[in-house]
């Protein structure tokens, strides 16, 4: 498959993604999307089932004349293995999942303060690839890649980190090529409210959400340590996720969905002028977690309204924090729309709960590998999986 020109490559690299994004699709479908004859499908298809990526899943219905059944195509789930891993403040995060996308293992460590900036984030993320590797193993997966999501100021295509305040690096960092180094794999990097997008994004592709994200918002709140140091002040952060007409929002230098709220003023301790959001006391009587979440959800609704967005997820926190947000967000929605008529925004709960940023790195990593070079963006570490068969 190597051996390929480009333009045999681009084609086939068109099915794959075709199949890799549709549920039951048959040559003939595949033919009739790309607008080619079904001989040069049936041709690369047959390859690509030699080699193991596709397998026959099913077979459909006749047509109301008749003749011969559609027999639906897949991606062999068991062909190989993708990592995700977070890194922040608290620790690390990670999983494997399979090549359609669903989480085959999973977990997070929380271990003691011992580094900070680049060293911390090299620390975990080694700590997090030699978990993968051996569960990669023990499964009989190839692992082929990683994606790892940092709460970070960054720039994907560089493999660089320009900023974080949680990880204490204040100037940039070129990273990608070292954590491929200490991987020995390809690995791509992401803002972690971005990898949630993705993680919404790739369950609904893969026919596990009927929730509509192609215009959503996705919320990630984490109650953390201000910096990575044992006796840092825990604060609610926040980060932005943006998707508009199924595309995702990054802005010319990669800084679209940081938070900040405009009634901020200099000396606030966090990001938000009501308080830090203290998680550590009973709800009920949590004052300045209510006037936080109030304050958040006034940020929200304007951009809901604004953007006409249809869906919100949060995630990062735990679910009963969760649930005194989406109603906080759902009554101001309601309260600051202009107009009489009732419109259907659904706000929910990241599919993924805290395991969101790890599985939304894993499936950025997957996206890209499974994109046509239009799709794709420059990158020094990125692969094709044509790379890999």
């Amino acid at each position: 498959m190597k051996s390929q020109n480009l333009f045999a490559e681009e084609k086939t690299l068109r099915i794959l993604r075709l199949i890799w994004k549709k549920k039951h699709i048959s040559r003939v479908d595949i033919a009739n999307s790309l607008g080619w004859d079904k001989s040069t499908v049936t041709k690369i298809v047959n390859e690509l089932k030699e080699i193991g990526i596709l397998k026959e899943s099913a077979q459909g219905i006749s047509g109301p004349l008749g003749g011969r059944r559609p027999v639906y195509l897949e991606i062999t789930p068991t062909f190989a293995c993708v990592g995700g891993v977070e890194v922040n403040p608290e620790g690390v995060v990670y999983c494997l999942m399979n090549l359609q996308g669903q989480m085959i293992y999973y977990n997070n460590e929380s271990p003691a303060f011992s580094s900070s900036g680049q060293e911390k984030i090299e620390d975990l993320f080694k700590r997090a690839c030699e978990t993968l590797k051996k569960h990669a193993e023990e499964l009989k997966l190839q692992l082929i890649g990683i994606g790892l999501g940092l709460p970070a100021l960054l720039n994907s295509m560089k493999g660089e980190i320009t900023y974080s305040l949680p990880l204490m690096i204040h100037s940039p960092v070129k990273i990608t090529n070292t954590l491929s180094s200490i991987a020995d794999l390809p690995v791509q990097i992401e803002n972690d409210a971005r990898c949630c997008c993705y993680s919404e994004i790739i369950n609904g592709m893969q026919g596990r959400s009927s929730v509509d994200v192609s215009n959503m918002i996705f919320v990630l709140t984490e109650y953390r340590a201000y910096k990575p140091l044992p006796d840092s002040k825990k604060n609610l952060a926040v980060g932005l996720g943006i998707v508009i007409n199924s595309q995702l929002l990054k802005g010319p230098d990669d800084s679209a969905g940081e938070f900040r709220s405009m009634l901020w003023e200099e000396g606030n301790a966090g990001q938000f002028c009501a308080g830090e959001g203290n998680l550590s006391s009973v709800i009920s009587d949590n004052e300045e977690l209510h006037s936080v979440f109030y304050e958040l959800a006034q940020h929200i609704a304007f951009l809901v309204n604004t953007l006409n967005l249809t869906t919100v997820c949060i995630g990062g926190i735990s679910r009963q924090y969760i649930s005194i947000l989406e109603d906080y967000i759902n009554e101001r929605i309601k309260l600051q729309w202009s107009y009489e008529n009732e419109r259907k925004i659904v706000v929910k709960m990241a599919a993924f709960g805290e395991y969101a940023v790890a599985h939304g790195a894993a499936s950025m990593f997957l996206s890209k590998m499974f994109s046509p070079s239009e799709l794709q963006e420059p990158s020094e570490s990125m692969v094709s999986i044509l790379d890999i068969i």
